[in-house]
Protein backbone atom coordinates (compact mmCIF):
# COMPACT_ATOMS: atom_id res chain seq x y z
CA UNK A 1 0.00 0.00 0.00
CA UNK A 2 1.39 3.33 -0.92
CA UNK A 3 2.20 5.79 2.19
CA UNK A 4 -0.22 8.16 0.88
CA UNK A 5 -2.75 5.67 0.95
CA UNK A 6 -2.18 4.59 4.62
CA UNK A 7 -2.10 8.36 5.51
CA UNK A 8 -5.77 9.06 4.15
CA UNK A 9 -7.01 6.00 5.91
CA UNK A 10 -5.51 6.98 9.46
CA UNK A 11 -7.10 10.80 9.05
CA UNK A 12 -10.26 9.39 7.81
CA UNK A 13 -10.03 7.05 11.16
CA UNK A 14 -9.41 9.86 13.52
CA UNK A 15 -12.46 11.86 12.27
CA UNK A 16 -14.90 9.11 12.48
CA UNK A 17 -13.25 8.22 15.41
CA UNK A 18 -13.46 11.80 16.82
CA UNK A 19 -17.02 12.14 15.78
CA UNK A 20 -18.13 9.26 17.69
CA UNK A 21 -16.71 10.28 20.65
CA UNK A 22 -18.23 13.60 20.43
CA UNK A 23 -21.44 12.00 19.88
CA UNK A 24 -20.92 9.80 22.84
CA UNK A 25 -20.58 12.39 25.20
CA UNK A 26 -23.06 14.61 24.11
CA UNK A 27 -25.46 11.73 24.79
CA UNK A 28 -24.32 11.70 28.16
CA UNK A 29 -24.30 15.07 28.58
CA UNK A 30 -28.00 13.87 27.86
CA UNK A 31 -28.55 11.44 29.68
CA UNK A 32 -27.33 13.16 32.70
CA UNK A 33 -29.09 16.42 32.24
CA UNK A 34 -32.28 14.26 31.95
CA UNK A 35 -31.99 12.45 35.12
CA UNK A 36 -30.84 15.43 37.02
CA UNK A 37 -34.02 16.88 35.66
CA UNK A 38 -35.92 14.07 36.95
CA UNK A 39 -34.35 13.97 40.54
CA UNK A 40 -35.27 17.70 40.61
CA UNK A 41 -39.12 17.02 40.18
CA UNK A 42 -39.30 14.10 42.66
CA UNK A 43 -37.79 16.01 45.05
CA UNK A 44 -40.21 19.15 44.62
CA UNK A 45 -42.77 17.22 44.79
CA UNK A 46 -41.56 15.23 48.08
CA UNK A 47 -40.80 18.75 49.19
CA UNK A 48 -44.35 20.17 48.09
CA UNK A 49 -45.80 16.73 49.75
CA UNK A 50 -44.21 17.51 53.48
CA UNK A 51 -45.20 21.16 53.15
CA UNK A 52 -48.95 20.26 52.77
CA UNK A 53 -48.61 17.71 55.60
CA UNK A 54 -47.07 20.18 57.90
CA UNK A 55 -49.64 22.70 56.81
CA UNK A 56 -52.74 20.40 56.78
CA UNK A 57 -51.31 19.54 60.83
CA UNK A 58 -50.58 23.19 61.83
CA UNK A 59 -54.23 24.12 60.42
CA UNK A 60 -56.97 21.72 61.85
CA UNK A 61 -59.24 24.10 62.70
CA UNK A 62 -62.70 24.07 61.84
CA UNK A 63 -64.87 25.65 59.43
CA UNK A 64 -68.77 24.70 58.13
CA UNK A 65 -68.63 23.90 54.48
CA UNK A 66 -72.22 25.60 54.71
CA UNK A 67 -70.36 29.02 55.48
CA UNK A 68 -68.44 29.29 52.66
CA UNK A 69 -71.41 28.71 50.29
CA UNK A 70 -72.13 31.60 47.81
CA UNK A 71 -69.63 34.41 46.32
CA UNK A 72 -66.32 35.30 48.26
CA UNK A 73 -64.76 38.42 47.04
CA UNK A 74 -60.65 38.52 47.49
CA UNK A 75 -60.60 41.64 48.76
CA UNK A 76 -57.20 41.99 50.24
CA UNK A 77 -53.62 40.29 49.39
CA UNK A 78 -51.50 40.07 52.21
CA UNK A 79 -47.65 40.10 51.10
CA UNK A 80 -43.92 41.46 51.65
CA UNK A 81 -44.61 43.56 48.27
CA UNK A 82 -46.94 46.27 48.16
CA UNK A 83 -48.34 46.43 44.82
CA UNK A 84 -50.71 49.33 43.50
CA UNK A 85 -54.53 48.96 44.87
CA UNK A 86 -56.60 47.59 41.63
CA UNK A 87 -60.07 47.38 40.47
CA UNK A 88 -60.20 43.92 39.78
CA UNK A 89 -62.54 41.63 42.27
CA UNK A 90 -61.38 38.34 41.53
CA UNK A 91 -64.32 35.74 43.40
CA UNK A 92 -65.00 32.33 43.93
CA UNK A 93 -68.27 31.02 44.11
CA UNK A 94 -68.99 27.65 45.75
CA UNK A 95 -72.17 25.57 45.75
CA UNK A 96 -72.85 22.20 45.97
CA UNK A 97 -72.15 19.57 43.64
CA UNK A 98 -74.53 17.07 41.48
CA UNK A 99 -74.17 13.58 41.75
CA UNK A 100 -73.33 13.62 37.93
CA UNK A 101 -70.26 15.92 39.12
CA UNK A 102 -69.49 13.85 42.27
CA UNK A 103 -69.58 10.62 39.99
CA UNK A 104 -67.05 12.56 37.74
CA UNK A 105 -64.54 13.50 40.53
CA UNK A 106 -64.44 10.02 41.80
CA UNK A 107 -64.03 8.42 37.97
CA UNK A 108 -60.93 10.95 37.86
CA UNK A 109 -59.55 10.91 41.17
CA UNK A 110 -60.51 7.99 42.42
CA UNK A 111 -57.18 5.83 42.48
CA UNK A 112 -55.32 9.37 43.92
CA UNK A 113 -53.95 9.80 47.31
CA UNK A 114 -56.08 12.36 48.51
CA UNK A 115 -55.66 14.10 51.77
CA UNK A 116 -59.51 14.46 52.19
CA UNK A 117 -62.36 12.40 50.74
CA UNK A 118 -64.54 13.09 48.18
CA UNK A 119 -67.71 13.53 50.02
CA UNK A 120 -71.42 14.69 49.34
CA UNK A 121 -70.29 17.56 51.59
CA UNK A 122 -67.55 18.83 49.24
CA UNK A 123 -67.82 22.00 47.34
CA UNK A 124 -67.82 23.46 43.79
CA UNK A 125 -65.17 26.80 43.18
CA UNK A 126 -66.04 28.37 40.13
CA UNK A 127 -63.54 31.02 39.56
CA UNK A 128 -65.49 31.68 36.71
CA UNK A 129 -62.11 31.06 34.55
CA UNK A 130 -61.92 27.37 35.98
CA UNK A 131 -63.77 25.32 38.50
CA UNK A 132 -62.75 22.78 40.68
CA UNK A 133 -63.75 20.83 43.97
CA UNK A 134 -63.17 21.30 47.55
CA UNK A 135 -62.78 18.61 50.14
CA UNK A 136 -62.75 18.26 53.74
CA UNK A 137 -64.38 19.43 56.99
CA UNK A 138 -61.63 21.28 58.30
CA UNK A 139 -59.48 24.74 57.98
CA UNK A 140 -57.11 22.57 55.20
CA UNK A 141 -59.06 21.76 52.15
CA UNK A 142 -58.09 19.40 48.95
CA UNK A 143 -58.69 21.46 46.01
CA UNK A 144 -58.62 19.35 42.60
CA UNK A 145 -59.28 20.69 39.45
CA UNK A 146 -63.13 19.79 36.98
CA UNK A 147 -62.06 16.25 35.49
CA UNK A 148 -63.26 18.30 31.81
CA UNK A 149 -60.61 20.50 32.48
CA UNK A 150 -57.19 20.41 30.84
CA UNK A 151 -55.45 22.60 32.92
CA UNK A 152 -53.71 20.62 36.02
CA UNK A 153 -53.63 20.58 39.59
CA UNK A 154 -49.87 20.44 40.59
CA UNK A 155 -47.65 18.08 40.25
CA UNK A 156 -49.12 15.67 42.71
CA UNK A 157 -52.81 16.13 40.81
CA UNK A 158 -54.54 18.29 43.55
CA UNK A 159 -53.76 21.51 45.96
CA UNK A 160 -54.22 22.07 49.38
CA UNK A 161 -55.85 25.05 50.52
CA UNK A 162 -56.72 26.74 54.27
CA UNK A 163 -59.91 28.60 54.89
CA UNK A 164 -59.64 30.24 58.17
CA UNK A 165 -63.03 32.14 59.42
CA UNK A 166 -62.78 35.37 60.95
CA UNK A 167 -66.47 36.25 61.96
CA UNK A 168 -69.85 36.22 59.51
CA UNK A 169 -68.76 38.27 56.64
CA UNK A 170 -64.88 37.69 56.33
CA UNK A 171 -62.29 35.03 56.16
CA UNK A 172 -58.64 34.24 55.56
CA UNK A 173 -57.63 31.85 52.45
CA UNK A 174 -53.92 30.81 51.47
CA UNK A 175 -52.13 28.02 49.62
CA UNK A 176 -50.08 25.38 51.36
CA UNK A 177 -47.82 25.69 48.95
CA UNK A 178 -47.13 29.05 49.25
CA UNK A 179 -46.06 28.84 52.86
CA UNK A 180 -47.94 30.87 54.15
CA UNK A 181 -45.99 33.81 52.48
CA UNK A 182 -49.21 35.08 50.07
CA UNK A 183 -52.33 35.02 52.38
CA UNK A 184 -55.82 36.71 51.18
CA UNK A 185 -59.14 38.36 52.75
CA UNK A 186 -61.83 36.94 51.56
CA UNK A 187 -65.72 38.36 51.99
CA UNK A 188 -69.39 37.64 50.97
CA UNK A 189 -70.45 40.70 50.62
CA UNK A 190 -69.13 43.18 47.24
CA UNK A 191 -70.11 46.22 49.10
CA UNK A 192 -68.06 45.37 53.11
CA UNK A 193 -66.45 48.89 53.73
CA UNK A 194 -63.02 49.64 54.53
CA UNK A 195 -63.67 50.30 58.00
CA UNK A 196 -65.04 46.33 58.19
CA UNK A 197 -62.14 45.11 56.57
CA UNK A 198 -59.59 46.80 58.92
CA UNK A 199 -61.31 45.67 61.88
CA UNK A 200 -61.53 42.59 60.73
CA UNK A 201 -57.55 41.96 60.41
CA UNK A 202 -56.79 44.18 63.36
CA UNK A 203 -54.62 42.20 65.44
CA UNK A 204 -54.47 38.91 63.52
CA UNK A 205 -51.31 37.19 63.42
CA UNK A 206 -51.93 35.94 60.03
CA UNK A 207 -51.11 39.15 58.52
CA UNK A 208 -48.49 40.87 60.85
CA UNK A 209 -45.87 42.61 58.99
CA UNK A 210 -47.31 42.05 55.90
CA UNK A 211 -47.97 44.71 53.11
CA UNK A 212 -51.85 44.96 51.71
CA UNK A 213 -52.89 44.74 47.84
CA UNK A 214 -55.99 46.00 47.59
CA UNK A 215 -58.64 44.79 45.33
CA UNK A 216 -62.33 45.35 44.91
CA UNK A 217 -61.39 49.22 45.19
CA UNK A 218 -63.93 50.15 42.76
CA UNK A 219 -66.02 48.76 40.64
CA UNK A 220 -64.77 48.62 36.81
CA UNK A 221 -66.84 46.52 35.19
Amino acid sequence: MLVHDQRRIDWVNEKTGSKYLRGTMRHSHLKKAVCVTAVSIIVSVMALSDVNQRCIAENNGTISNDFLLGTWYFVYQFDHIGPIPTCTCPNTTFTRPTEEELSGYRAKYGSYDLPHKITEDSLVADRGYIKGLILGGLETKTYIIDPKSVMSSGPEGYEVYVYRRINEKFAFFWRCAMRGHVRYLMTNDRNATEEEKQLAIKDRSEVFNKLIRKYCVDICY
